[in-house]
C-alpha cells in the first residue's frame, strides 16, 4: 500500500516536471515563430504575397497563445491533471500553422510533439496526441495547398500519357497566378485533364507522413513502457531503500541508548564517553559504571566487521558487561565472564577488544586488564603518554580469556583517556594515518580544564587532517579524570526563561563569593553570563523553553576558574563570530558577537563543541 502511495506520488510529481517543461518548449516554440515571422517580413521566403500577409497577421496571434501558460508556470494550475492536454493542445496549433505555412518541414513538427507525451510515462497521452497529428497533418496539408509556400508537391502532379498532349498545349501555355484563386484554378484544370491532386497527395503524401508518425508513435509507447517500468522499478528500490534505512535508523537509536550519555561529575571523578558510527550503525562500544561508593568501572571496546552484524555484538558484550560487573571483581575476571558470554553462540566468528579499568576514588588507585586493546594515553595536561600495557587477547574468539591485571595510581588532575583504532587510524584523502604519534601530539598541545575540552581538541584535530576523506571507521573517546581533593565545583539545572537569568546571575556571584574571588572579576563574570545565558534562551531555544546546566569549578592548587553551560537547544555556536571591537550601533553586531567579545577581554581560554545533542560551552580563568 506505501509502495502504491509512493507511485502515485512520483507520476504526480514527474507530471508536474513535464509540465514545467512543456511550457518553456511553448516559449521556445514561441521564439521560434517569432523568427519565422521576421522571415515572412523580409521576404526570405517563397510564397505568395497573399501567403504572406496572411501569416503576418496569423504569426503574432499564434505567438501569443504559445506565451500564455508562462502565466501558470507558479500557479497550482501545473499540477492539475488537464494542464497537459492544455499544453498540448497550443503545441499542436503552433505546429499546425507552421505546416499550413511550411509544409515541407511538416514532419519534423509532428514527431516533436509526439515524442513530448513521453515525459507523462502515460501511454494514453501519447495515443490521443497520435490520433490527434494524423487529423491535423490531413487537414493541414489541404490548407498548404492553397495558403502555403509553394510546394511542388503538392500543386504539380504526373498526367496520364494520352492527356500529356492535352494538358501539354492547352494548359502549360497558361499561366496561373500564385494565389489562393489561381491554385484553385490550377488544381480544377488538372483534375479536368485526369489528375486529382487532393488524391495523389492523400496517397503519395499524407499516407508516407502518416507511416513516418506511426513509427515515432510505436517507439514513443515502447519508451514510454519502458520509462515507466524503470520508474516503478526505482521506486520499488527507494521504498526498500528507505524502509532499511529506517530500520538502520531505529537500530542505531537502540544502540545509542544502550551507552550512557549523561556525564559523569562528582568531587573526585569526571567522566564523558562519545561515539561516531561510521555508518547508521557500528561496532564500537564504552561504558562507565559505579560499581560503589569508592569504585567506578570503565570500560571501551571495539568489535570486528561493520554494519548490523557488529552493532548485535556489541550490544551483547555491553549488556554482558553489565551483568558481570560487581563490587570485588577485578577486570580480568569481568574479562574472563563477558567472554564466556560472547562466546556462546557466536557462529558469525566476530571478537571484540576491550580495555576495562576500576578506579578506587579514594587513594587514584586503577587495576585495568587489557583483552587487545588499544593502548590509552594517561596524565595530565601537556604531559600525556601511552600507558605501557600487556596487549592480552581478544574476547570472543576462544572459550578461555587470557587477560591480566596490572595496576597504575592517578595522581589528582591526572586522566586516563581510552579510545579505538577509529582515531589513530583516521585517513586523509592520500590514505595516510592519523597515528599514534600525531595524536599524542595534538593532545599535548594544549591545558584542559575538563574532559569535554580535550574531547573537543581531538576531533578538531583529526578533522583537520583527514579534511574531505569520509570517515572510515567509528570513533570512539572515553575518558576518566581523577580529581582528587584540588577541585571544588557546585552546578545546577535551571529553566530556559527569561525570568530565571538573574537566578543564575545569582549562583555564579555567591559560587565566586565563597571563594573570595576579585570584586571586579566577579562583575565581570556576572556580566559574561547574562550574555550566555540570554543567547541561549533568545537564540538557542527561540524562547520555547528548555533546561540550561551550569558548572562552576575552582582548583584552588592553580588558582584556576572555570565555567561549563550545557543546553540541549539547536546547534548554536555563540562564539563563531569573527572578533573586532565594538563601535557604533551594539545592534548590528551578529548573534553572539558582543558575548564573544566580553569573553575574550575577560576570559583566558573558551571552547564550544556539540556532544550528545547537547551544547557545551566552556570559559576558564586563571588569577
Amino acid at each position: 500500500m506505501i509502495e502504491e502511495k509512493e507511485i502515485k506520488s512520483a507520476y504526480e510529481k514527474n507530471e508536474i516536471s513535464a509540465n514545467k517543461h512543456m511550457t518553456f518548449a511553448l516559449l521556445y516554440t514561441a521564439g521560434l515563430l517569432f523568427l519565422v515571422w521576421f522571415g515572412y517580413i523580409f521576404k526570405l521566403f517563397s510564397t505568395s504575397e497573399d501567403t504572406r500577409i496572411l501569416t503576418i497577421w496569423v504569426i503574432p496571434f499564434v505567438f501569443v497563445l504559445l506565451v500564455i501558460p508562462m502565466a501558470f508556470i507558479k500557479s497550482s494550475f501545473l499540477a492539475s491533471n488537464k494542464y497537459k492536454y492544455f499544453a498540448l493542445s497550443l503545441f499542436v496549433i503552433a505546429i499546425s500553422t507552421l505546416n499550413v505555412i511550411m509544409s515541407k518541414h511538416a514532419i519534423l513538427g509532428w514527431a516533436v510533439c509526439i515524442i513530448l507525451t513521453g515525459h507523462y510515462y502515460n501511454p494514453k497521452v501519447t495515443r490521443i496526441m497520435f490520433v490527434t497529428v494524423l487529423l491535423m497533418i490531413f487537414v493541414c496539408l489541404g490548407f498548404a495547398m492553397f495558403f502555403g509556400e509553394f510546394d511542388a508537391n503538392l500543386l504539380s502532379g504526373e498526367l496520364k500519357e494520352e492527356d500529356q498532349m492535352i494538358y501539354n498545349f492547352q494548359l502549360l501555355p497558361k499561366i496561373y497566378p500564385d494565389t489562393m484563386e489561381g491554385r484553385t484554378e490550377y488544381l480544377i484544370d488538372l483534375m479536368e485533364v485526369g489528375e486529382n491532386r487532393f488524391v495523389s497527395v492523400f496517397t503519395n503524401y499524407y499516407l508516407g507522413r502518416a507511416l513516418f508518425t506511426t513509427v515515432i508513435f510505436v517507439i514513443t509507447v515502447f519508451l514510454n513502457k519502458r520509462t515507466r517500468y524503470l520508474l516503478n522499478s526505482e521506486i520499488t528500490v527507494q521504498s526498500e531503500n528507505q524502509k532499511n534505512k529506517t530500520e538502520l535508523d531505529l537500530a542505531k537509536g537502540i544502540q545509542l541508548n544502550t551507552l550512557p550519555v549523561e556525564t559523569v561529575n562528582s568531587d573526585v571523578v569526571e567522566i564523558v564517553g562519545e561515539l561516531k558510527a561510521a555508518k547508521e550503525v557500528g561496532g564500537d562500544l564504552y561504558d562507565y559504571i559505579e560499581l560503589d561508593e569508592n569504585h567506578v568501572a570503565i570500560l571501551i571496546g571495539d568489535v570486528s566487521g561493520k554494519g548490523v552484524p557488529a552493532a548485535m555484538f556489541m550490544m551483547k558484550t555491553i549488556t554482558s558487561f553489565r551483568d558481570f560487573a560487581s563490587p570485588g571483581k577485578s577486570p580480568s575476571q569481568i574479562l574472563r565472564e563477558v567472554n564466556a558470554s560472547i562466546y556462546k553462540g557466536n557462529r558469525t566468528s566476530l571478537f571484540v577488544t576491550c580495555f576495562l579499568a576500576i578506579l578506587d576514588k579514594r587513594n587514584g588507585k586503577v587495576v585495568y586488564s587489557n583483552a587487545g586493546h588499544n593502548p590509552p594515553l594517561i596524565g595530565h595536561n601537556k604531559a600525556f603518554r601511552y600507558l605501557k600495557c600487556k596487549p592480552g587477547f581478544l574476547l570472543g574468539c576462544f572459550k578461555d580469556c587470557f587477560c591480566q591485571d596490572e595496576e597504575l595510581t592517578l595522581e589528582p588532575g591526572d586522566s586516563i583517556t581510552l579510545y579505538t583504532d577509529g582515531v589513530t587510524e583516521a585517513r586523509d584523502i592520500k590514505g595516510d594515518f592519523f597515528g599514534e604519534e600525531r595524536f599524542l601530539k595534538a593532545v599535548n598541545q594544549h591545558e584542559y580544564t575538563c574532559i569535554v575540552e580535550m574531547h573537543h581538541t581531538i576531533k578538531d584535530e583529526i578533522a583537520a587532517f583527514v579534511k574531505d576523506a569520509p570517515q572510515s571507521d567509528d570513533i570512539t573517546i572515553l575518558t576518566l579524570k581523577y580529581r582528587g581533593s584540588n577541585y571544588t565545583y557546585e552546578e545546577k539545572e535551571f529553566d530556559a526563561k527569561k525570568e530565571n537569568v538573574l537566578d543564575m546571575l545569582g549562583f555564579i556571584s555567591n559560587f565566586a563569593d565563597d571563594h573570595q574571588f576579585p570584586e571586579e572579576f566577579k562583575n565581570k563574570l556576572v556580566i559574561v553570563g547574562d550574555e550566555l545565558f540570554s543567547n541561549i534562551i533568545r537564540y538557542g531555544y527561540e524562547n520555547n523553553g528548555g533546561s540550561i546546566f551550569v558548572r562552576l569549578l575552582f582548583d584552588e592548587s592553580q588558582n584556576k576558574f572555570a565555567m561549563t553551560i550545557i543546553d540541549k537547544a539547536k546547534a548554536f555556536n555563540q562564539l563563531e563570530v569573527n572578533n573586532k571591537e565594538v563601535s557604533g550601533d551594539v545592534k548590528e553586531l551578529k548573534v553572539g558577537g558582543l558575548g564573544l567579545i566580553i569573553v575574550k577581554k575577560i576570559m583566558d581560554e573558551y571552547a564550544y563543541d556539540r556532544i550528545n545533542d547537547k551544547n557545551i560551552l566552556m570559559l576558564k580563568k586563571r588569577f
